[in-house]
């Protein structure tokens, strides 16, 4: 018996039907990846004996689970599972969740609290409840999670920050005629179909900008890799003012968004030969943690050191001095995926849009006056 299902019971009360249950918790192991692909199930009779049913009504689960793709049958090997993509796992599983949508983020950054009230005050207007799931920043979690939450039947799906999703679930309802919960994109610019995006580009120029008017010559970015959809515009507009300026870029790339990527930044930096007067950091957390690391080494912010960050929240004006930062209209962001979502839960078919939204210079007292 195959460990994974050796604990399966049926559930009298379910209305799926005995077969409809089988098939149902074969597709959300599949999803949940403790069947993987070449598994192979446990025969007929050994099913049937386990959950007190009939061999045929078993047969008729596996032939379900066949024709969704999900697994095939050979002679004399058995029943196997297949790789499963959300496509699939859409056909094959029932609707367990109704009137729920799912939101995806990349990390547990304070970013993310305004897009998330955005997102469910719009879902209130309709009782919808959400779901919220951590992909963090990795692409192979957020393929899984994806599959996952297919498998349990979510209406739709709103997916911020997060990559790696698979192609049948990269833009909006995947294609005609396939059951895959329709998907909004918010802080990806490289998706297409629906999606909703904050001008990076701008950010890091109005951000590198600013500086420069407050007379630095070296100003060093500390960012997450550059490669990155939602980081390369930063890095554009950075470059950008950098040219109106006259000064010469100074990059340092962490892996990701955090404070601890933020002092190894800014460490980074300032051990080099041009040890920047001005930073500007790619998030919220990267310019906290370079607050962390200046005061750790005796500079004054901003006389010695001043610093810009990108997004914005409470946190920033917790900071002495509070923190110049380049604010993203993320509650609209959020608030306008949701309105999308529903549309397309709805049946409505509006045009696949990328709406870019504008970001804004929030001064503080991090930059100083020079």
């Amino acid at each position: 018996m195959t460990s994974s299902l050796s604990s399966f019971r049926l559930d009298p009360s379910s209305g799926l039907g005995i077969a409809g249950q089988i098939r149902a918790r074969i597709a959300l192991l599949v999803a949940d990846g403790e069947l993987e692909p070449g598994a192979r199930l446990p025969s007929l009779r050994e099913l049937a004996d386990q959950l007190g049913t009939n061999v045929n009504t078993v047969r008729a689960a596996y032939t379900r689970l066949e024709g969704d793709g999900l697994v095939e049958t050979h002679h004399g090997v058995g029943t196997v599972v297949l790789p499963a993509s959300a496509d699939r796992l859409a056909s094959g599983s029932p609707r367990l969740i109704s009137n729920t949508v799912a939101v995806m983020i990349a990390g547990w950054d304070p970013f993310y609290l305004s897009l998330l009230e955005g997102i469910d005050a719009v879902a209130a207007e309709q009782g919808t409840l959400t779901l919220v799931a951590d992909s963090r920043d990795s692409g192979t979690l957020a393929t899984a999670i994806i599959r996952r939450l297919v498998a349990r039947g979510v209406d739709g799906i709103i997916a911020v920050s997060s990559g790696g999703l698979d192609d049948g679930a990269r833009n909006g309802r995947a294609r005609q005629g396939t059951s895959t919960p329709p998907i909004v994109h918010v802080d990806q610019p490289e998706r297409k179909g629906y999606s909703f995006v904050f001008d990076g580009e701008q950010a890091g120029y109005l951000a590198t900008r600013h500086l420069g008017e407050h007379g630095h010559k070296t100003i060093g970015l500390v960012t997450a890799p550059i490669r990155w959809s939602n980081v390369g515009p930063l890095h554009a507009g950075y470059l950008r003012a950098l040219a109106e300026i006259g000064c010469e870029p100074l990059v340092s790339e962490v892996e990701e968004f955090t404070l601890e990527g933020g002092r190894a930044g800014l460490a980074r930096l300032l051990d080099s030969p041009d040890s920047p007067s001005a930073v500007f950091a790619a998030s919220e957390q990267l310019a906290l943690g370079i607050v962390q690391e200046a005061r750790a080494r005796g500079l004054h912010i901003p006389r010695e050191l001043a610093i810009v960050g990108y997004t914005d929240s409470p946190a920033a004006l917790l900071v002495d001095p509070p923190l110049t930062m380049v604010s993203v209209p993320a509650r609209q962001a959020g608030a306008e995926a949701m309105r999308t979502l529903q549309a397309l839960i709805a049946g409505e078919k509006p045009r696949p849009r990328r709406v870019v939204l504008e970001t804004e210079l929030v001064i503080r007292a991090s930059c100083g006056a020079h």
